[in-house]
């Protein structure tokens, strides 16, 4: 399974990258799983606070990724 992240402002800063693409094994993960890798691979992101979106749908809790999806993680914003 192949996932495309995208990186905004603190997050691109502690990842040192603007997107990437991460590859799963089987065809069924969760947000939860590709939130646990990203947190192995850039310790930073543990204690800083984002949000997800996917495919340009803000996400609240943990669902279900589809191959091919992107997902952004983006840091607090102020509405207005």
């Amino acid at each position: 399974m192949e996932i495309k992240l995208k990186y905004f402002g603190l997050v691109a800063d502690h990842t040192k990258k603007k997107d990437e693409v991460i590859f799963f094994e089987g065809n069924s993960i969760t947000l939860l799983e590709v939130q646990k890798r990203l947190h192995e691979t850039y310790p930073k992101l543990i204690t800083t606070t984002y949000y997800f979106a996917i495919n340009q749908m803000l996400i609240q809790g943990d669902t279900s990724v589809n191959n091919l999806d992107e997902i952004a993680l983006l840091p607090p914003f102020a509405g207005g």
